[in-house]
């Protein structure tokens, strides 16, 4: 019998992640490990397949490395942050690997440097953004990989700058930078759309 804050069966439903995560962490994998991933597989994969510039096969492969790599080593989880920024670190993680290795055998290309923009987004280009899903997404694709996931994560997610930054292992105003480079590369090309 399970006993977590004094409830003799908990309810998975309503525990916090970090307690589900602490149960699988604990010897109790099936059904907290399944709650977990109800909760976050979707928005895991979302923002893998952000990431991965929309190849949802690497994305779903990532996916799966993560939940394996979370599952076989529960007993190292310490809830020092959101279990959600610490999902995501280890899927960036493990995305970044298999980009290390793909760079050493010369599939992938170096991103060019974004120019500095001057401002953030102004109200006409948000307009232009709501209006024109399918030409912000591949905007979005358009941007480099590290302002990609910044976008991803704070608009997506939902995340704050902190949050974004402990997740990436940046400096605060590095995440603000990206976000403003980011702002500006995906103005210049929505104002191009309109």
């Amino acid at each position: 019998m399970c006993i977590l804050r004094g409830m003799t069966k908990p309810n998975l439903a309503e525990l916090p992640d970090e307690d589900l995560m602490l149960l699988v962490a604990g010897g109790l994998i099936e059904p907290p490990a399944a709650e977990l991933f109800r909760r976050h597989n979707k928005p895991l994969f979302n923002y893998l397949a952000w990431l991965c510039g929309g190849n949802t096969h690497e994305a779903e492969d990532v996916t799966q490395k993560t939940w394996l790599r979370i599952l076989t080593r529960c007993a190292d989880y310490r809830p020092q942050a959101a279990f959600r920024t610490y999902l995501i670190q280890i899927a960036r993680n493990i995305w970044l690997d298999g980009r290390k290795s793909a760079w050493e055998v010369g599939k992938v290309n170096a991103e060019e440097l974004p120019d500095v923009p001057s401002e953030d987004l102004s109200p006409e280009a948000e307009l232009v953004l709501r209006q024109n899903v399918q030409g912000v997404r591949q905007a979005i694709l358009n941007l480099p990989v590290p302002q990609r996931e910044a976008i991803v994560l704070r608009f997506f997610h939902e995340m704050s700058l902190e949050e974004i930054a402990a997740t990436v292992g940046e400096g605060f105003e590095t995440v603000k930078s990206r976000l403003r480079y980011a702002y500006g590369r995906l103005r210049s090309e929505l104002e191009a759309l309109s």
